[in-house]
């Protein structure tokens, strides 16, 4: 196996242009989440990102095989990923064969760099290279368990939600259904190119409202993670990563739900509906959907992303579990 050369990209521009070939490694990656896309990381990177940017690439024979996205914070002295905050699973991008050869290798191209203290890599899934790999010389680490994703396994064969969701949801799917038709006219609809920004701004607002009932500001409440929804929503749906589905009664728009799918998994980010029809319980409705629209993709996981909130325990999600690496400068 030939050996692996190690870049490093350090500015905006050299950040963009790398994004057909970035995508080009990660439909080759087997482990790739939509996460890990140019078409999330380099929004999050213009509107949210701060400090220094560290994003190693790693070649064999010319060809990119592995890319780990990074930024130096300057008031901290950490290495941080690209995505940090507001993304569920974080991790490089590595073609099979040289997962944790690249890994190591970067590792090690940053542990080389004396202008950091510590480094910072997570969420990582269980298995991923960067947890396997080696620690670089000149540095100590520690594996930390971190809040799972909760996740529903859809059974191979399964055409139906009765072939999987529990009874109990099942019955209220139905009961809220036939309640929201006596109410006025349903209807489902998913974004297209066109309806793409009117259901995006639909989603803050029913977010908000929402939270604006528990007195809390909720996570769209920044306006830098609002222009980052709008920046990466087009390019997630152009990649065909984005489902983003309204539930309409009268016309109106009472739910909304932010799904990203990949690789027959469907990962359910962030929905909001308004508290004023919350008798007819739309968030369950506009879940429904969503996954029923997974199954019939052919999804075989639908992924409530981290945290351990009671109401995915109810669609018959387990617990999947995290890890972060740390690793610090000794010496």
């Amino acid at each position: 196996m030939s050996a692996l050369e190690i870049e490093e990209v350090t500015t905006s521009a050299g950040l963009e242009a790398l994004a057909p070939a970035w995508h080009g490694l990660w439909r080759r990656a087997p482990a790739a989440t939509p996460f890990q896309s140019p078409a999330w990381l380099i929004p999050w990177w213009r509107e949210i990102g701060g400090g220094e940017l560290r994003v190693l690439i790693a070649r064999q024979d010319g060809r990119m095989v592995g890319l780990l996205p990074m930024y130096l914070q300057h008031e901290s002295d950490k290495l941080l990923p690209l995505g940090i905050a507001i993304s569920d699973y974080l991790d490089g991008l590595f073609e099979e064969r040289v997962e944790v050869m690249a890994a190591e290798a970067m590792l090690q191209h940053l542990a080389d760099r004396e202008d950091w203290q510590h480094c910072e890599l997570h969420p990582l899934r269980s298995g991923s290279p960067l947890l396997e790999a080696r620690v670089p010389q000149g540095c100590a680490d520690e594996v930390l368990a971190f809040e799972p994703c909760l996740v529903v396994e859809v059974p191979a064969g399964a055409r139906q939600l009765r072939d999987f969701l529990p009874s109990k949801i099942r019955d209220n799917l139905r009961y809220f259904g036939r309640r929201a038709e006596q109410t006025g006219r349903v209807s489902f609809e998913t974004a297209t190119a066109a309806t793409l920004s009117e259901f995006v701004e639909a989603l803050f607002r029913l977010h908000e409202a929402r939270w604006q009932q528990l007195r809390c500001p909720g996570v769209l409440a920044d306006p830098a993670i609002r222009r980052f929804h709008h920046r990466a929503a087009p390019l997630l749906d152009r990649a065909g990563l984005l489902r983003l589905h309204a539930l309409r009664i009268n016309e109106g728009i009472v739910a909304v739900l932010y799904a990203l799918c990949a690789r027959r998994r469907s990962y359910c980010y962030l929905y909001g509906f308004d508290p004023g029809f919350g008798a007819l319980s739309p968030g369950t409705l506009i879940l429904g959907h969503s996954i029923w629209q997974a199954v019939r993709e052919g999804a075989r996981e639908v992924d409530f992303l981290r945290g351990q909130e009671r109401y995915k325990y109810f669609w018959g999600a387990r617990d999947r579990p995290s890890y972060g690496r740390m690793l610090k400068r000794v010496g």
